[in-house]
C-alpha cells in the first residue's frame, strides 16, 4: 500500500495546452510508474525506442529507469505511483509485470477506466485526515489496478498489429535484428522475398515512416541510451551504431532530434 500522498500522482495531460507549440517532448527517464491512458487517436508515444502510434484506448505502462518521448499532440488520464510503491513488494511486482503497451479495444471499458482514473484524480483532493484518505486512494487505486489486468487478459496480445501486413512483420523483425548493418531497400527485398518497390510501398504504409527511415531511428534511440550512459565518446559512439563517421552520426542526429549528439548529452546533464 501507498503511506504517503507524494507517492501518487493523477490528472489529464494535454500537450495543446502543456506543451503549446511544440512538436514533441524531450526523451527523459521514467522515475515512477506510469500508467497513462489515452484519449483519441493522435501522436505517438516512444518507450525505450519502441514506437506506439496512439490510439482511443491505448493503455502505456512504462517503468522506473526507461526512456520515453512522445510525438505531440496527446491527451491522456494518468496516473504516476513512486518507484518504492510504499515498500509493497507486491504491488511493485504487480506494476513491474504490467505490458509496456495495449490497446484497449473495448468502447464501454475504456469510458469506465477513463472513470476511474478521473475518480482517483478527485480523491487527491479532500478534507478528510491523511490517514483515511490514504485508505480511500490505495482502494481506488488496487480496484483500478484489478480492472487494468482484467482488461490486458481480455485483450488479444496482437491486438495493436491488426493493421499490420505480413510482410511489415517481417520486414520490422529483420530491422530489429540488423539496424546497424546496411537496410538497403536490396538488402531488405531479399530478405524476405519481395520486391523492392512493394516493400518500401507496404512498409510505409503501415508504419508510416520508410524501412531507412525506421533502422535509423533504431540506431538514434540505441545511441541516446550510450550517451545517456556516459562510457563512450561520440565517436565509438558512431561506430558502435554502424555510422560510418562521427560527422554523418551528428547529421542524422540532428535531423531526427533537433539537437546534435553533443548538445544532447549536455540537456541530459541539466535535468540532474
Amino acid at each position: 500500500m501507498l503511506r504517503q500522498e507524494e507517492e501518487l500522482y493523477c490528472g489529464i495531460f494535454d500537450s495543446r495546452i502543456l506543451r503549446k507549440g511544440s512538436a514533441k517532448s524531450t526523451d527523459r527517464r521514467v522515475v515512477f510508474y506510469e500508467l497513462e491512458l489515452f484519449h483519441e487517436e493522435s501522436g505517438v508515444s516512444y518507450v525505450d525506442g519502441n514506437r506506439y502510434p496512439v490510439r482511443r484506448g491505448m493503455l502505456l505502462c512504462a517503468k522506473p529507469g526507461q526512456i520515453r518521448h512522445s510525438e505531440f499532440p496527446v491527451r491522456c488520464s494518468f496516473i504516476r505511483i513512486g518507484a518504492n510503491a510504499g515498500d509493497d513488494r507486491e504491488l511493485q511486482a504487480l506494476l513491474a509485470s504490467l505490458p509496456e503497451c495495449t490497446y484497449l479495444t473495448d468502447p464501454k471499458a475504456v469510458e469506465e477506466l477513463l472513470g476511474l482514473f478521473a475518480g482517483l484524480s478527485a480523491h487527491q483532493i479532500t478534507s478528510l485526515p491523511p490517514e483515511q484518505n490514504m485508505l480511500r486512494i490505495n482502494a481506488e487505486l488496487l480496484h483500478i489496478l484489478y480492472r487494468i489486468v482484467r482488461l490486458i487478459r481480455e485483450t488479444p496480445e496482437d491486438t495493436s498489429k491488426r493493421s499490420v501486413s505480413r510482410i511489415t512483420r517481417e520486414v520490422y523483425e529483420y530491422i530489429n535484428e540488423h539496424y546497424k548493418e546496411s537496410c538497403s531497400l536490396e538488402i531488405l527485398s531479399k530478405a524476405v522475398n519481395i520486391s523492392a518497390n512493394h516493400l518500401h510501398t507496404v512498409f510505409t504504409r503501415d508504419m508510416d515512416m520508410t524501412p531507412f527511415a525506421y533502422a535509423m531511428q533504431k540506431r538514434i534511440n540505441d545511441a541516446k541510451r550510450l550517451i545517456m550512459a556516459g562510457e563512450l565518446t561520440m565517436l565509438q559512439i558512431a561506430l558502435e551504431e554502424g555510422f560510418c563517421s562521427q560527422s554523418h552520426f551528428n547529421k542524422v542526429f540532428l535531423q531526427l532530434v533537433g539537437v546534435t549528439p553533443i548538445q544532447y548529452r549536455k540537456q541530459l546533464l541539466e535535468q540532474y
